[in-house]
């Protein structure tokens, strides 16, 4: 299991030829993943994860091309989530963290509604980016007004 997660990302570093940090294919990962939850990955919601990473990381059109494409390929190769979730652990702080799960709730608005498996999803993330439910819900209720 741990071979096939390093094996994704050296995979996905080598094609790149470095051009990305782990980091940033795991947030990208777990936007698209996110996106795709709910059974229906439509136009608004890659729109909204490319001006999410944009802002995020304030990368070039091609570089952000790039980054979901390999993002997006890592995600079908994926066995789950939790290949993601150690490496943002391991690389960002709590507030930091807390800007992830924002954006992955912009992701899941960007298309008007909030699914039962996406409400479950965000739980999970959270829990697993230890990140206190309350505050989860803070940004939800922010978010949705």
């Amino acid at each position: 299991m741990f071979e096939k997660f390093t094996s994704l990302f050296e995979k996905a570093e080598t094609i790149e030829d470095n051009e990305f940090d782990a980091t940033q294919l795991a947030v990208a990962s777990l936007m698209i993943t996110t996106a795709k939850h709910d059974g229906i990955f439509d136009e608004i919601e890659k729109e909204e994860i490319l001006k999410l990473l944009n802002n995020y990381y304030k990368l070039a059109d091609a570089s952000l091309s790039r980054l979901f494409e390999v993002s997006a390929s890592m995600v079908e190769n994926a066995s789950d989530i939790h290949q993601f979730t150690s490496k943002i652990n391991s690389a960002l702080n709590d507030e930091e963290k807390l800007a992830i799960i924002e954006m992955l709730w912009k992701i899941i608005l960007a298309d008007g509604r909030i699914d039962d498996y996406e409400n479950a999803l965000i739980r999970k993330l959270s829990g697993l980016l230890y990140i206190e439910d309350f505050k989860v819900g803070e940004i939800k209720k922010r978010l949705t007004g």
